[in-house]
C-alpha cells in the first residue's frame, strides 16, 4: 500500500501561517522605511548618503527574512524521523510549495540568498581571509555600480538606478523578491483570517 500524500494536519496549519507571518511582516516593515527613503533621495530631498545606514539596514532585513521565508519551501535538509526514514522536511517544503503557488524559478530559491542568512558568518571569513585591498567602503548608495579600475570592496550598497543591494560581493534585485514575499503575504494574511488554515 503507497504512502498517502504528506500534508500539515489543519489544526497544525496556523503554526506555519504564524511564523511565515513574522517574516513577511517585518519584510514589509522594512519595505515601508526603505520605499519612503528611496523616494525622498529620488526626490532630491535627501543626500543619498544621509540616511544609507537605515536603508541598507532594511534592504539587508528585507534579504534576511526572504531567506528565512525560502528555508519552509526548499529545506537544507531532508529531515528524516524514526526507523521508517520519512523526509519530513523536504515533504513540508513541497507541500507548503504547493499551497503557496512557489515554483522551482521562484526568486526565494536562490541558493546565495538562502546562504545570506544560513552562513552569513561563514562568508564574511572568506570574503576577508585572502585579505582585501583598495578601498574599502562600509556601505554606498549609488546609482549604479562603478568600475574606477582600481579595486574596492563594499560591504553593504543599494544602486538606485536597477534596484540592486549588495552585500558581500553578492547582487540581489529586490524587486522581483519583495514581489514573491507580498504575494506569500497577502496568502498568509487570507489564510490568517479564515481560521488559520491553508484554503483554496
Amino acid at each position: 500500500m503507497e504512502d498517502e500524500a504528506f500534508s500539515i494536519w489543519t489544526p497544525y496549519q496556523a503554526f506555519y501561517i504564524q511564523s511565515m507571518l513574522f517574516n513577511t511582516t517585518s519584510a514589509f516593515q522594512s519595505c515601508s522605511i526603505a520605499e519612503k527613503i528611496i523616494k525622498k533621495i529620488s526626490d532630491g530631498e535627501i543626500d543619498p548618503q544621509e540616511k544609507k545606514d537605515i536603508l541598507l539596514d532594511c534592504l539587508q532585513n528585507v534579504i534576511n527574512q526572504s531567506g528565512a521565508i525560502s528555508r519552509y519551501f526548499f529545506p537544507s535538509r531532508d529531515g528524516t524521523k524514526g526507523a521508517d526514514k520519512k523526509s519530513i522536511h523536504k515533504d513540508r517544503g513541497q507541500y507548503l510549495s504547493r499551497v503557496f503557488g512557489v515554483k522551482d524559478d521562484s526568486p526565494l530559491m536562490n541558493r546565495a540568498l538562502r546562504n545570506s542568512i544560513e552562513h552569513f558568518d561563514e562568508r564574511l571569513d572568506l570574503y576577508l581571509q585572502d585579505g582585501i585591498v583598495g578601498y574599502i567602503f562600509p556601505s554606498l548608495i549609488l546609482p549604479e555600480p562603478e568600475d574606477s579600475g582600481i579595486p574596492n570592496h563594499i560591504f553593504r550598497a543599494y544602486y538606485l538606478k536597477e534596484g540592486i543591494f549588495q552585500v558581500l560581493g553578492e547582487q540581489y534585485e529586490i524587486l522581483p523578491i519583495v514581489d514573491e514575499i507580498a504575494r506569500i503575504h497577502d496568502l498568509l494574511v487570507k489564510f490568517d483570517g479564515t481560521g488559520g488554515v491553508f484554503r483554496s
